[in-house]
């Protein structure tokens, strides 16, 4: 019978801890070997290695090596007679705006008519007003509603309808106060308007500002 003393269970405990570590050892060495394989063939660079390379090189071999991967890619646009002739062919080869109608079913033809300054307004590209009718106008309109100096709650007076009406009344509003013909005052959550019977030019250029989200809600 084989008998073991607690001194040589001892080693032989350490023995196999040695073995663990060694196996492990050999096996972290292998994946790296099969890492660095991997990287020398895919032509992989260590970022911090390159820095260190470009830290060591001096300004002309940069200029040297800038110029070596330097490609620019250039293109030159330029009319070819084959271009011309090809393009000539075309228009001649063409079909009349009259035939080409006729292949549609498209009824009487109707002449162009102008376009006026009446269709612009309507149509929405012009103002019926110019922008100083209109300051003007909303200036005489927060007057006759806040009379006597009194303050008129801001989205009261800027709110309309139409979303586009309030966010052009608004942008109206900041010229008025702007250009001294308004005062606005933020008091909590709300803000009020208070109308000048002249307009202040030394108060132009305010030193506060308020901006003001204008949600969709607001317009309702």
């Amino acid at each position: 019978m084989l008998r073991l003393h607690a001194g040589d269970l001892n080693r032989l405990e350490d023995h196999l801890l040695d073995m663990r570590a060694l196996t492990g050892i050999a096996r972290v060495v292998g994946l790296q070997s099969s890492q660095l394989r991997f990287q020398s063939t895919s032509l992989f660079l260590d970022p911090e290695l390159a820095k260190q390379k470009l830290e060591g090189l001096s300004r002309q071999q940069l200029a040297e090596f800038f110029l070596l991967s330097w490609h620019p890619v250039t293109e030159l646009e330029q009319l070819v007679m084959p271009a011309v002739k090809e393009a000539s062919e075309y228009w001649k080869k063409m079909l009349s705006f009259w035939e080409r109608r006729t292949k549609f079913d498209l009824g009487p033809f109707a002449a162009p008519e102008a376009f006026g300054l009446g269709d612009a307004t309507s149509s929405g590209l012009m103002e019926d007003q110019t922008f100083t009718e209109r300051l003007q106008g909303l200036w005489n309109e927060l007057k006759s509603r806040g009379k006597n100096g009194e303050s008129v709650e801001y989205w009261s007076f800027v709110r309309s309808q139409d979303f586009r009406e309030t966010v052009s009344r608004a942008q109206l509003v900041s010229f008025l106060v702007s250009y001294g013909y308004a005062s606005m005052e933020k008091m909590g959550e709300r803000i009020l308007l208070t109308p000048n019977e002249t307009p202040e030019p030394q108060r132009e250029g305010s030193p506060h500002s308020f901006p003001i989200h204008i949600p969709w809600e607001k317009a309702a």
